[in-house]
């Protein structure tokens, strides 16, 4: 019986991953690690699973890491993402496959000199492997299959929430990682080169379908750019972007805290001190209550992927829509972001996936089994169109 730990398993989408691991990986011991010890054992303690477990840990001590990795087949890392590099140098340590939610762009690069290292000690390490970055590679993993040559790849995450709320701010995951993809230049791979966006440069309305309707779209700094240029340079890619679309009330809110600063890392000096705004904001935000409703929230990624197949111009559209779960009360955001993970851990452990090093998802994630295994939980993977254009020259 393999053990799969999960690094943050009692937090926003740790939690995700092992409520989905409590039903599905049965045949696996879990191990729900997380800071907060006493988080994490309620966690199992409500889930009422006997293969599930709790532990402590410290990504900040070394023995905390190495113990709570020892004897894993595969570590599930939920933590932010500039833990990635110093866990995926714990897992190789401790002999362990790696998986992680996604480096954000920068650190993707860091982790990807590590793949030598991983094939060497038959060790499989899968970058990205939440909604997007994740399952948006997969999807254009199926749709590359359709073309000889790929000119264009766009991928867009957008949402709505019909949760009622009086909370003035609620992020609907990890604050640092959405300040960061509202202040940090977005990279957009244009004519075969990376070039670096401004913030809030080149929104557009994108119209979804219902009932997300039409949204505000913005290039936001993501993995995915790290990863597909080089994955389908030998189909001739040149363009491939990522676009944000966050609910439009949410899309307003945060775009006013980080016009008046409050997205910023550096201290500002004031008569009372030297503060962190953003470590303030975080402050304020987790001193107002916050009421435990009902999830009521639709999430779509939707990848379009452009190219030649024989002498005909082609265009395949993808889109992956989740809707909340009630009878998890998760909602479909979370549902996208925390459900891959561990369909994609017990791929691993059950050795479907024989690939060894670092990779990105959409080259070692077989698509077919990925999607049927995401339609059993309620998240549907579909075409929506395939148009073949008139024949090049």
């Amino acid at each position: 019986m393999a053990k799969i730990v999960v690094l943050g398993g009692a937090g926003a989408m740790g939690q995700i991953t092992v409520r989905d691991l409590a039903v599905s990986a049965t045949h696996q011991d879990v191990v729900v690690a997380d800071l907060d010890e006493a988080r994490a054992r309620d966690l199992v303690r409500e889930l009422g699973r006997k293969h599930l477990s709790a532990a402590r840990v410290d990504l900040k001590d070394e023995k905390s890491l190495a113990g709570v990795l020892e004897g894993a087949g595969c570590v599930i890392n939920s933590t932010p993402y500039y833990f990635n590099v110093q866990v995926m140098e714990a897992s190789l340590d401790s002999g362990c496959h790696y998986i992680d939610l996604g480096g954000l762009y920068h650190v993707t690069f860091k982790q990807l000199e590590l793949h030598d290292r991983f094939k060497k000690k038959d060790l499989l390490a899968v970058l990205g492997t939440g909604a997007s970055p994740g399952t948006t590679n997969i999807m254009v993993a199926a749709a590359a299959r359709e073309f000889d040559t790929i000119s264009d790849i766009a991928i867009i995450c957008a949402g709505v929430d019909n949760v009622v709320s009086d909370h003035p701010f609620e992020p609907p995951y990890m604050l640092d990682t959405m300040l960061d993809e509202y202040t940090m230049p977005a990279p957009v791979f244009e004519n075969g080169a990376v070039v670096m966006k401004a913030p809030f440069s080149e929104e557009e309305l994108i119209d979804f379908p219902e009932p997300i309707g039409r949204q505000s779209a913005m290039p936001t700094i993501h993995s995915e750019v790290a990863t597909l240029p080089v994955s389908y340079r030998e189909k001739g890619v040149s363009n491939v972007a990522f676009k944000l679309a966050l609910p439009s009330d949410m899309h307003a809110r945060l775009k006013f805290l980080v016009e008046l600063g409050f997205g910023g890392r550096d201290k500002v000096k004031t008569g009372e001190g030297e503060f962190t705004p953003r470590k303030i904001l975080a402050e304020m935000i987790a001193r107002i209550p916050s009421e435990k409703r009902a999830a009521d929230d639709v999430e779509i990624l939707r990848v379009d992927v452009s190219g030649t197949r024989g002498k005909a111009e082609t265009f395949v559209r993808m889109e992956a829509v989740a809707r909340a779960n009630p009878d998890m009360k998760v909602g479909g955001g979370d549902l996208n972001t925390g459900i891959p993970p561990s369909i994609i851990a017990q791929m691993i452990v059950d050795n479907k996936i024989k690939d060894r090093g670092v990779l990105p998802p959409e080259l070692c994630v077989d698509p077919e089994h990925f999607f049927a295994e995401l339609g059993k939980r309620g998240v549907v993977v579909r075409k929506t169109a395939q148009n073949q254009l008139a024949p090049t020259c």
